[in-house]
């Protein structure tokens, strides 16, 4: 039967979509809200007369977990589906049947988890802060900051433990409203989370907790250095590095010089890029030396530099890298870089390395 629903016969899919609403078969429920928009006005009416019979209270989980597709009936032409959605919206958001969309909050499938949160919070038949708890547990990033716009715009069930969930999100836009949630309102917030904030790898979330701890008189510099001094991970020395420039450290450029280590990529290219946004050209030395590194990291690194700080590239310079080349993943390193030559340069380029070896690389 839910094949026949695609059948080419319009008699037959409206008999088959019939039959499937008076068996109350709810495997089916896909395959009728599509026939809800069939191109055929009695196959439209008897589609929505089989959902009608679907919609019971055993029913309701398999309603949730068919949200996509029943919103997605609102962006159809055919019909104005509006009422139907409505009325199933309205079904699930009755007292006994908001469980099932309460337990939708838990849905592998992020789009069921999300209309199930939209319509929860704006029915309210769960407390809000109950909705958010569940919400923040969920994968999707979307859900989670969605339940954290609802409960900060209501403003109200906002505690320590809810900033500290919100705080300590990987997601970086959460922890961003939440801050400026905390900015806005002059909401406490330990100092000890602030400087755990300090070191997140968002530079707005730094900044935002930079401005709140020197508030409180607290200088987010000291922490910084007190962080280099320590024996602390790659990660912690690059955003330190990268907070220390926030803050236009006097120091910034020797601290960069000393971090451009090239057994950490990573690290090498935040101290790089530092070392280019504050000393501009006296940088392209470092940065054309970086270009002829034994390691193809680094290359990398500088590769990656130079388009994004659109530095401009001579053709002798480039030349003088590919004499120098230390293995194959170099020349085409250096081929890619060719690009930014303009185009008589390229073409020297390509005429003066015309050699066997390096015909496959012309075209990269």
């Amino acid at each position: 039967l839910i094949t026949l629903t695609r059948h080419y016969n319009g008699h037959i899919r409206q008999r088959a979509v019939l039959c499937l609403g008076f068996m109350d078969e709810v495997s089916a429920l896909p395959a009728l809200i599509e026939r809800v928009n069939d191109w055929a006005e009695p196959v439209r009416r008897a589609a929505k007369q089989s959902v009608w019979l679907l919609l019971t209270p055993n029913n309701a989980a398999s309603f949730v977990a068919n949200l996509p597709a029943i919103f997605w009936l609102l962006q159809c032409q055919r019909e104005d589906h509006q009422p139907l959605v409505d009325e199933i919206v309205n079904f699930l958001s009755e007292e006994v049947h908001a469980p099932s969309l309460f337990a939708g909050l838990c849905s592998e499938d992020k789009t069921v988890a999300r209309l199930s949160l939209d319509i929860l919070a704006e029915r309210e038949q769960f407390p809000l802060k109950q909705i958010f708890g569940q919400a923040m547990l969920h994968h999707d990033l979307l859900v989670r900051a969605n339940a954290a716009r609802y409960l900060l715009s209501a403003g109200k069930d906002v505690d320590h433990d809810v900033l500290t969930i919100l705080l300590k999100d990987s997601f970086a836009p959460i922890k961003q409203v939440a801050l400026q949630y905390v900015i806005d309102n002059a909401f406490p917030v330990s100092e000890p989370q602030l400087i755990a904030l300090l070191f997140d790898k968002n530079a707005l979330v730094r900044q935002r907790a930079s401005a709140l701890l020197r508030e409180r008189n607290g200088d987010p510099v000291a922490h910084y250095l007190a962080a280099l001094d320590r024996a602390s991970t790659v990660t912690v020395r690059k955003i330190t590095l990268w907070g220390l420039d926030e803050h236009r450290y006097d120091g910034i450029v020797a601290l960069a010089e000393r971090n451009l280590d090239e057994h950490y990529p990573g690290l090498y290219y935040s101290a790089l890029r530092i070392l280019i946004l504050r000393t501009g050209d006296d940088a392209r030395e470092q940065l054309l030396l970086s270009l002829r590194h034994p390691s193809l990291a680094i290359v990398k690194v500088a590769r990656k530099l130079f388009f994004q700080q659109k530095i401009y590239l001579s053709l002798s310079e480039l030349q003088c890298c590919l004499d120098s080349a230390f293995s194959r993943e170099h020349v085409e390193v250096y081929y890619f870089l060719a690009h930014k030559l303009n185009k008589w340069d390229w073409l020297v380029f390509l005429l003066d390395n015309a050699k066997s070896e390096n015909l496959s690389l012309i075209h990269i």
